[in-house]
């Protein structure tokens, strides 16, 4: 993994030192800089309210499904002789 993400720092130093070099690189920077820098538009109040509740309503109805019974230990240990012999 951290071959892959060395790899990929290296290529795109490479890449951007074949495109303009150090210009190309703070055109990079600055491009960086305005899309961390502009503050994110938030959705209104009523569409956090609703996906709240949609995300709130599924999570419950995942927890209320019902789940496949466990079987009894005397049935798998039945099984388990069968698969033995």
């Amino acid at each position: 993994m951290l071959k892959i993400f060395g790899g990929m720092i290296i290529g795109s130093m490479m890449t951007m030192m074949l495109l303009g070099g150090a210009s190309a690189a703070d055109q990079v920077l600055a491009n960086a800089h305005t899309l961390y820098a502009d503050p994110i538009n938030r959705p209104d109040t009523t569409t956090t309210i609703l996906l709240l509740v949609i995300v709130s309503i599924l999570m419950g109805a995942i927890s209320l499904w019902p789940s496949k019974p466990l079987m009894q230990t005397e049935k798998v240990i039945k099984r388990l002789r069968r698969h033995c012999k």
